[in-house]
């Protein structure tokens, strides 16, 4: 496999490097902007390539890490050569292979990978790379022709439906943005009591490590099943993890929490996460009676 790639922005550059280093076979770079395929090129010890057309005749796998927006335009120049048996492959978290218009007309084959991992900075997010699952979908044929790549990585590998796309990426975009944003109202929250931003995080950072290492702890069961020689993962999960107010069925406690916002869109924002972690305590203790926290968290403030 004879990669190309298109594009020598933070994923572009991260996934030469990352590729090379173990060693997989990475022709060069073209971009629409010369100075960052070169640097790219130079930073990867590959080679820059001043066309699309000379980039596309030196490989037989092209790997578009473009933004989302110019994806379907580098495809539409690409579908204009000569691709018979080349394996096209995007690296967009929200779009799907389906992005390639007719694919199937110019012999090429098409999927799209995504690395579940927030790429920082072109220089150095390669080295952290290898704990990222990359998630895939697309054409059988051009997966299978992937594995060559894919054996060569550490990482693990997940394959999606390609009408699920959107689905997945809302999914990893409410783990990672969503959770920026809730920690952004609860510092703010903080704020308005008169507790100064840098100190905020410095009281909700204990707080938020502990919650999210809690989750993903593995439980005393699976720990032993491992140590006895069992390899599967096993997670301790949110329910397991849920605590708090909400949780206890502290039904004043949140009563006062909504009296207590002044941004009509934090109060929004705690009934419609409140509700998820209401459903999620149902879940942990079934026993248990959240009819009334739920309607409180439906209706809001009284």
């Amino acid at each position: 496999m004879q990669i190309g790639i298109i594009g020598a922005g933070k994923v572009g550059t991260t996934l030469g490097k990352y590729v090379a280093l173990h060693g997989g076979n990475v022709s060069g770079y073209y971009s629409r902007t010369g100075q960052s395929a070169q640097e790219a090129a130079q930073f990867t010890g590959t080679k820059y390539f001043q066309s699309l057309g000379t980039l596309a005749e030196a490989s037989d796998t092209l790997f578009i890490t473009t933004t989302d927006g110019e994806i379907p335009k580098v495809w539409d120049c690409i579908a204009a050569k000569d691709v018979q048996g080349k394996v096209i492959c995007h690296f967009s978290g929200s779009l799907s292979s389906d992005v390639f218009s007719n694919w199937e007309e110019t012999g090429a084959f098409a999927c799209s990978v995504h690395p579940i991992y927030a790429f920082s900075d072109k220089f150095t997010a390669y080295l952290n790379l290898k704990d990222a699952v990359f998630s895939v979908e697309g054409s059988r044929e051009a997966l299978d022709r992937m594995q060559g790549l894919f054996c060569l990585l550490p990482n693990p590998i997940v394959e999606i439906p390609t009408g699920q796309k959107a689905k997945y990426h809302a999914a990893t975009s409410i783990a990672s943005n969503f959770v920026v944003g809730m920690v952004s109202m609860a510092v703010g929250l903080l704020e308005e009591a008169g507790i100064p931003g840098q100190a905020a995080y410095g009281m909700l950072k204990p707080l938020v490590e502990n919650n999210v290492a809690s989750i993903f702890a593995e439980p005393a069961a699976a720990a032993e099943g491992k140590a006895a020689g069992g390899r599967q993962k096993a997670y301790q999960g949110c329910q397991q993890a849920l605590t708090g107010p909400i949780e206890r069925g502290d039904l004043q406690t949140v009563q006062k929490h909504l009296q207590s916002f002044c941004d009509p869109k934090w109060e929004r924002a705690y009934q419609a996460v409140g509700m998820l972690v209401a459903e999620l305590a149902e879940q942990k203790h079934p026993g248990r009676d959240y009819g009334d926290i739920k309607k409180l968290l439906e209706y809001g403030r009284t």
